[in-house]
């Protein structure tokens, strides 16, 4: 069971084939007799499913038969988050545990349906978080779900370590002494942050570290939040260059937080960069409304969005499916074609090719739609 990775997300939107079943389940953590009914439950659901399209489900049958046993695994059971995502087809069983509560959905296809995953692929940001305290500095790559140690060659591991041979001999006519077990003695750097010696220790300690820093992620050009004490995290932003890091911290001893409780404070202070962001891009529609570079059918829409030219999707979170086909060969969408075996929903073929080519996509409430509609875009030509 793996976090959503945007490669994941490639890896289904380019390898699905008939017959390719779709399951989102609102499970309930910690509730494994909830999750297993739930689970039993779709199972059924998605043979039926492949029983009304035809499809033939031998290629299919080993991987059904791996997720009924997930199904009865206590450990797979307690350990689910709000929302789980299931795909499978002859080749694959790949399962998400997510922190989304999904509408229970059982879909077979010859394409995975990912448009469910859009609240959980959409409201995400890529950040970093420095922990830092006089015993220990760790730097970070999280996003909301994910969240990974960096390592920067030389970058030294505590205060002690940073100043070990930088201190100069002037001050108070001596370097920091070594005491029992190698930390820097109390005489040169004591807990008393009024002391006007410990301030300055603090911040060479703070000019050391920002070198090391800045120089990471000086192409980067993401949120930097700092978790530590208010008075070292002021004075790191004294000492920086980086121009990102964030007004707001996360205050207190880094040393007291696990890897998970750092990222998820760090997220609620990333967060409103998202509306911010989706604020922009609508602004930027306004801006183009007047030329051919922004279209809000979804007829254009598709036919943008398999030439690669979406640069941007918006679409509603009460948009509800247009079902139809889309005839590739003449560049036609047809939405009212009969037959229930080729109709797809043309707001997911839509998403699909937008994200295939490398687009962004902001699902927004209706509110916040360009000019109200259910979905519109900006095209890159």
């Amino acid at each position: 069971m793996e976090v959503m990775k945007i490669q994941d997300l490639r890896y289904l939107l380019e390898n699905a084939e008939h017959p390719s079943i779709t399951i989102y389940l609102p499970t309930i953590p910690g509730d494994k007799d909830t999750n297993r009914i739930l689970i039993k439950n779709s199972i059924s659901k998605a043979r039926d499913a492949i029983k009304e399209k035809d499809y033939d489900a031998r290629d299919i049958e080993e991987n059904l038969k791996a997720f009924t046993l997930m199904g009865e695994d206590l450990s797979f059971l307690n350990a689910q988050k709000e929302g789980l995502a299931v795909f499978i087809n002859k080749h694959e069983l790949k399962t998400y545990r997510l922190p989304h509560a999904f509408e229970e959905t059982v879909i077979a296809d010859n394409i995975f349906h990912i448009k469910p995953l859009l609240p959980v692929l959409t409201e995400n940001i890529d950040y970093y978080i420095l922990a830092i305290s006089k015993n220990t500095l760790a730097l970070y790559s999280a996003n909301r779900f994910e969240i990974n140690p960096i390592d920067i060659p030389d970058m030294p591991k505590n205060m002690d370590e940073a100043l070990q041979y930088d201190i100069d001999e002037s001050h108070l006519g001596r370097r920091p002494a070594k005491v029992s077990g190698g930390s820097l003695g109390a005489a040169t750097h004591g807990e008393n942050i009024g002391d006007e010696t410990e301030k300055e220790f603090v911040l060479r300690y703070c000019q050391i570290v920002e070198k090391y820093i800045s120089t990471f992620l000086n192409s980067k050009n993401k949120t930097l939040v700092l978790a530590g004490v208010d008075y070292i995290s002021s004075i790191y932003k004294e000492a920086s260059s980086y121009k990102n890091i964030s007004e707001k911290t996360i205050s207190g001893n880094p040393e007291t937080m696990t890897a998970s409780s750092l990222r998820d404070h760090a997220w609620d202070i990333v967060k409103p960069q998202l509306l911010i962001d989706s604020e922009k891009a609508v602004a930027q529609y306004g801006n183009l409304s007047n030329t051919d570079r922004t279209v809000d059918s979804i007829s254009q829409i598709v036919k943008a969005s398999h030439v690669q030219r979406i640069d941007t999707l918006f679409l509603s979170k009460s948009a509800e499916p247009i079902p139809g086909v889309y005839d590739k060969e003449n560049d036609r969408v047809n939405t009212d074609y009969a037959d229930p075996h080729e109709v797809q929903d043309l707001i997911g073929i839509s998403v699909r090719q937008t994200l295939l080519a490398g687009g962004k996509i902001y699902y927004l409430d209706h509110s916040h739609m360009p000019e109200h509609k259910p979905i519109a875009a900006i095209l890159r030509y």
